[in-house]
């Protein structure tokens, strides 16, 4: 296009260019219900968990009848790249880890079909397999902490706490609410044994018995004699009164109360009272929410309903939404500063209101221009776009800046303000568009190139890359407007005297850095930097290590505690904890919500603490670890991640998997390998390594006389029953309390010290027998959890590896797989090289086109490279750790070079031939000082926010500002004092 008729044009029509502008502004406001916010980027899945449950049967069971049945059925499914299986006390979980590209649609048609068919080939007995996506991370989108209401309150508490639930599962976006500690009335029915031994009554004839008595029935409606009547039976047991009163049917029409064969007493959950927080006992609610929302509407929803409720004094504990939100303030931090100081940079470079009200106005334009781009290219707003978003920011005054400058430039000499605007966009649109060009072409291969972390990458590289675009349509459409709308300008004479003065600084310091640029020393320099990179060179990474939020401990029973015991360990632990860190916030709720274990009423049950707002988290570690291992307690501590950490599932990890089929053979093994890892020059631990139980099988005796068969339902009954009280349901109609079964509730024996073969039970006549008179127990040994890959059973060692004798691991004959993390990230940025190699082709072409000549791009790449190197080296030496925000940073300074270059070039050429020996490079140096200072000030300061208010989660985009916070000084030293030596001495265009 023509630009002298685009000008006209603007001018021409300038009214109607505003009206277009305006409109996109207005257009913002109606659109933004458009905008996507998620709270983590649209990954495409990599594993799916394939849940089943098994109830009442052992880890063993569970392994050989369920989930190796199970994973060699989902063997069969296309794109599965790894299976492994988890089999505990009645719960399989078998772990499906696709092939990178596989086709997804096609996998989850065939996994459904296949989960659906394979319930016929299962035992009975076996549940419905449920399919989960993802990782089994349980972490809750909000946890709601409530405190618990005085005991006359109790009644309208209750009620107002089943409408809070039931308005928040109706919320939009939420999939789940889990309440623990709600304080709700229980009563239990408790067995004697020596008491119902004496009557002809077994346990499974009492529970029906009662069971009958709680409900009531209906015959329908029958004929009366004025209108039809319904016929209903009321039920005999209406309160807890009734249950002492409630009579048992005995053989030969005799009957005896309830309270004469059991003992009633009312007592609280255990979820009650180790439902905690700093040492109080608390209500609970956890909120599940679907990824695919967005995470700041539903929170704002839960709060609002939280707040509607008067009768409750509730605090969000956590809220997962609160880094998007934090990282949100971030960005409007960031743009605020970014906006007010280039407002104020600018008017105390040019000392004048019109362009810096212009510079602000463009960049402003180029956010609203952006925000109609990410809405017609999907990106979504998340954690990590708005690392790259934030970063972008500091870098939209580039274009704007150069193309104000350039046509301020211009109305100090020309009269006529449209020529003027002309020919100042003439003398930059070279390097505007090459430069934008460049940092659009740079993000293509990463974003396009078959990679594991292409989606990962895509919302970030196509922010930064649609911002530069923006910038770029922003310097040739907003500031030409409004420079042929406001064309006054004048030149002060304090501003030509501070030009002179910065001039005469430049000239002295070049005349010394001239010593600089000789041979010997550019040798010496580049041997220093080698030589510094080698002894304090950083090591790679893939991505950034994220801090975690918090810590998490699950602590489990060895033995079966007694609840008191568990009570105790609690207000112990609680009271450590406090005076160790009295700034951390302890929370306490039992793990497995929905198990029947947790509802009997003496027994301990499995808790997980979490630890919130500590200072020093590794203090803390340490101290859990020592009270802890003094503990009679199996415990596993584990830091609390951000969601950042949730988003990558691609980071490689040090390990060797051990596989055998006999498991005994393969545990053998790794107590030797444990004993010798300091001889294999080895550091780590097993990942896992299962805890031996004994299982007890009783084989019955032949009993040829039907009379004394036993009644092994009466005797499974009583071992279930003492175990884990059975619900039967609701009792009351107004104050509903849950009713619960079980023998010898008050006295259980938790440690297992009576002998199983003793315990009696009856035949089918109800003649009391003990079973060791008719079942002969055999022991043996097996374990409480299991696991296999492949069908054949594994261990994971993880840790740092080294060349390990491999003959050890021959004399036993064990199988292994091992992973090493450095042969990945050597692996991944061999990619990266290779991409960058790509992208360098790709400028090229597109710089022949811009310039339409093969040796220019050819004299630009090469200095940018020189650039490119320098700075690499010094970010290597400067930072522990190199990876992929260093390397995004690099990209982008990339672009920044062919800017710098291009700008240099084009102001090189104007230089007459004569003048470049002599005085050319002033020249230049008179045209680019200002606005490569303030494009450089503008940009590094934009970076502040980021490299000074980071948060948990912020790492990835506070390494691309470190990055180009070092490289920006380096491009600026180069543009004055090695371009000019390198134009001079190679320039031949």
């Amino acid at each position: 296009m023509n630009i002298d008729n685009y000008v006209r044009s603007l001018s021409k029509h300038r009214r109607l260019y505003y009206v277009i502008s305006f409109s996109l502004l207005i257009a913002v406001f109606f659109r933004l219900d458009e905008l996507q916010i998620w709270l983590l980027p649209r990954l495409t899945p990599i594993r799916y968990l394939v849940v089943t449950e098994f109830p009442n049967h052992s880890a063993e069971d569970t392994d050989l009848m369920v989930s190796l049945p199970i994973s060699e059925i989902l063997s069969s499914v296309k794109s599965v790249e790894r299976i492994r299986s988890v089999s505990e006390h009645g719960k399989s979980i078998v772990q499906l880890d696709l092939a990178y590209r596989a086709s997804l649609p096609e996998f989850e048609e065939e996994l459904y079909q296949t989960i659906f068919e394979m319930k016929d080939k299962l035992p009975p007995g076996v549940g419905v397999s449920r399919l989960v996506e993802g990782g089994s991370d349980d972490k809750p989108f909000m946890e709601i902490l409530i405190s618990k209401p005085n005991e006359k309150d109790l009644e309208n508490f209750d009620f107002h706490l089943k409408q809070l639930q039931f308005q928040l599962e109706r919320i939009s976006g939420i999939t789940e609410v889990q309440i623990l500690g709600k304080p709700k009335e229980s009563t239990f029915i408790s067995i004697d044994p020596k008491v119902i031994d004496l009557f002809p009554l077994n346990i499974r004839n009492l529970e029906l018995q009662i069971l009958s008595g709680l409900h009531s029935g209906s015959l329908g409606k029958v004929e009366g004699f004025r209108r039809d009547t319904e016929l209903k039976f009321a039920s005999e047991i209406k309160s807890k009164d009734d249950l002492n009163t409630f009579q048992i049917h005995l053989e030969n029409g005799k009957s005896t109360s309830l309270a004469q064969l059991t003992k009633i007493f009312d007592s609280e959950l255990p979820e009650e009272k180790l439902t905690r927080v700093g040492g109080k006992e608390t209500i609970y609610i956890a909120i599940y929410s679907d990824t695919k929302t967005n995470p700041l509407r539903v929170s704002e929803a839960v709060q609002n309903k939280i707040n509607g409720f008067e009768m409750f004094s509730a605090k969000i504990y956590s809220d997962v939404s609160q880094e998007l939100r934090t990282s949100l303030i971030q960005f409007v931090m960031n743009l605020i500063w970014g906006l007010g100081f280039a407002f104020l940079f600018s008017y105390f470079l040019y000392r004048s209101l019109v362009p810096s009200l212009l510079l602000f106005v463009s960049v402003f334009f180029s956010l609203i221009l952006f925000f109609h781009l990410i809405l017609f290219f999907s990106v979504s707003i998340n954690l990590l776009s708005l690392g790259g978003i934030s970063v972008g920011i500091g870098m939209l005054f580039d274009a704007s800046n150069l193309t104000v400058f350039s046509i301020r430039s211009q109305l100090l000499s020309q009269k006529n303000p449209i020529e003027a605007v002309s020919k100042g966009i003439r003398s930059v649109i070279v390097s505007l568009f090459s430069s934008s060009l460049t940092t659009i072409v740079v993000f293509i291969p990463l974003l396009v190139f078959p990679m594991e972390w292409k989606d990962f990458l895509f919302d970030s590289g196509v922010s930064i890359a649609l911002l530069v675009f923006c910038s770029f349509v922003s310097s040739l459409w907003i500031v030409p407007l409004f420079s042929v709308s406001f064309p006054e300008i004048r030149e002060n004479k304090e501003k030509i005297e501070r030009k002179n003065l910065i001039l005469n600084w430049y000239s002295r310091t070049y005349q010394l850095g001239e010593f600089f640029l000789q041979r010997n020393f550019i040798i010496g320099f580049v041997i220093f930097l080698g030589l510094s990179a080698f002894c304090f060179g950083s090591r790679f990474e893939i991505f950034p290590k994220q801090s975690s939020v918090g810590l998490k401990v699950k602590v489990f029973p060895k033995k079966g505690m007694s609840l008191q015991e568990e009570l105790y360990f609690v207000h112990q632990l609680e009271t450590q904890i406090q005076n160790f860190d009295p700034g951390v916030s302890v929370l306490v709720y039992p793990i497995e919500i929905s198990d029947d274990s947790n509802k009997h009423p003496e027994k301990a049950v499995p808790i997980q603490w979490k630890f919130f707002g500590t200072q020093n988290p590794k203090n803390l570690e340490d101290f859990l670890n020592k009270k802890l291992s003094d503990s009679h307690w199996d415990w596993r501590l584990e830091s609390i991640e951000s969601e950042v950490s949730k988003a990558l599932p691609f980071l490689p990890y040090d390990s060797i998997v051990f596989l055998d089929g006999n498991l005994e053979k393969l545990l053998n093994f790794s107590y030797e390998w444990r004993k010798n890892t300091e001889k294999l020059k080895l550091v780590g631990d097993f990942d896992f390594l299962p805890n031996p139980i004994i299982v007890e099988e009783w084989s019955r005796f032949s009993i040829p006389v039907p009379e004394f068969l036993p009644d092994e339902d009466d005797l499974k009954n009583r071992i279930l029953y003492q175990n884990i009280p059975r619900y039967l349901g609701e009792l009351g109609n107004i104050h509903k309390r849950d009713l619960y079964l079980g023998i010898g509730l008050l006295n259980s024996n938790f440690l297992g010290e009576e002998n199983s073969e003793r315990t009696n039970f009856k035949t089918k006549l109800n003649d009391l027998v003990s079973a060791k008179s008719i079942y002969t127990p055999k022991n043996k040994t097996s374990y409480d959890e299991f696991r296999r890959e492949s069908g054949l059973f594994y261990l994971e060692w993880m840790g740092v590896l080294s060349d390990f004798d491999k003959d050890f691991l021959k004399r036993f004959g064990i199988s292994f797989i091992k992973f090493s993390a450095e042969e990945e990230i050597y692996k991944f940025f061999s990619i990266l090289i290779f991409l960058f190699f790509i992208a360098f082709v790709f400028i090229y072409l597109a710089l022949v086109g811009i310039y339409e000549s093969f040796q220019i791009p050819i004299f630009y790449l090469g200095i940018s490279i020189i650039y490119l190197f320098v700075t690499s080296l010094t970010v290597w030496i400067l930072f522990d750790t190199f990876h992929l925000g260093h390397y995004i940073g690099l990209v982008v300074l990339l672009g920044l070079s062919i800017d710098n270059i291009s700008l240099f070039g084009e102001r090189w050429k104007d230089v007459p031939y004569e003048a470049i020996n002599t005085n050319g490079r002033e020249i230049v140096f008179r045209w680019l000082a200002e606005p490569i200072f303030l494009n450089a000030g503008t940009t590094m300061m934009g970076f502040l926010p980021v490299l000074f208010f980071g948060f948990s989660g912020s790492e990835f985009s506070r390494s691309i500002a470190l990055t180009m916070f070092v490289g920006i000084p380096i491009s600026v030293f180069f543009v004055f004092y090695i371009y000019p030596y390198l134009f001079q001495r190679f320039w031949e265009g």
